[in-house]
């Protein structure tokens, strides 16, 4: 709580920075009558100060019935929630983690680490339209308009099979894809099932804090696309069938991968998303 006072209700919680905020946008018009304000007459006024939204992605609903005008949504998103600490490949090697995968692992050069706990999981859900939001994606249905966003490069789709041995046969092994991947880069992906048997996950994530994650793995349904905006922390080695993939050029683009490793053996670590059953 502060001392600042306003002559208009507060529904946020006030601190300083919420004060400091207020102050600067709190505004008063007065009719103009003979070239200067006439403060008997008010044309506009700072009724409220409704909603402070913070930093990030959140998630909305729209409520003009109440003084607030927006209500937090609440998706309920099944996650993990990890302490783990993300080394980008420089930082890898100043600790001396010999990240190792094949040369084909990853697209986009070399890769870093997520270091986490022993037996770390990550749940798995079929995604919707609701559940995928806490993450600041967008499930679409076929027919529906997709509103795309890439603001610093083109991007093309490419259809890719990943086989029913993807994930045992390469992904997992140490000189194939070296372990699950997980990244972030400045264009945004579209995932589309081709096939009804497709199936397998995409892993996302969020940064809570300095060295605090969530992550859920989604199943994508058939008939939909999935939108991952750019900058959003994913990996999609664990999707299975044919999978229409929108990709920009790794010359032209900047990713940030690592392979998630157990923080003790500084090893790959294991079982961190399930195989996909049919």
């Amino acid at each position: 709580m502060t001392d600042q006072t306003f002559n208009f209700p507060i529904y946020y919680k006030k601190t300083l920075l919420t004060d400091a905020m207020t102050v600067s946008l709190a505004l008063t018009r007065y009719a103009v009558l003979d070239g200067k304000p006439d403060k008997e007459h008010v044309a506009m006024s700072t009724d409220a100060g409704m909603v402070f939204i913070e930093q990030g992605v959140t998630n909305w609903t729209i409520d003009n019935t109440s003084t607030t005008g927006l209500k937090a949504f609440d998706t309920n998103t099944k996650h993990v929630c990890v302490n783990a600490e993300w080394l980008d490949s420089t930082d890898a090697l100043k600790k001396n983690i010999h990240v190792v995968s094949g040369s084909s692992g990853n697209v986009f050069g070399s890769m870093g680490a997520l270091l986490v706990p022993d037996d770390f999981k990550i749940p798995t859900l079929m995604a919707t339209p609701e559940n995928v939001k806490y993450y600041g994606l967008k499930l679409i249905e076929a027919g529906e308009v997709l509103t795309v966003h890439s603001e610093e490069v083109d991007i093309i789709m490419m259809e890719y099979d990943y086989t029913k041995i993807y994930k045992k046969d390469f992904l997992m092994k140490k000189h194939g894809g070296g372990g699950i991947f997980l990244e972030h880069h400045n264009f945004p992906h579209i995932h589309i099932p081709m096939e009804e048997s497709c199936g397998g996950y995409i892993v996302i994530g969020k940064q809570i804090d300095k060295d605090e994650y969530h992550f859920t793995a989604f199943q994508i349904p058939y008939g939909y696309a999935l939108y991952t905006p750019a900058n959003t922390i994913h990996g999609d080695g664990t999707l299975v069938g044919k999978h229409g993939l929108a990709l920009a050029d790794s010359n032209m683009i900047s990713a940030n991968t690592v392979l998630i490793y157990n923080k003790h053996s500084n090893t790959m670590a294991k079982n961190v998303v399930p195989d996909w059953e049919a």
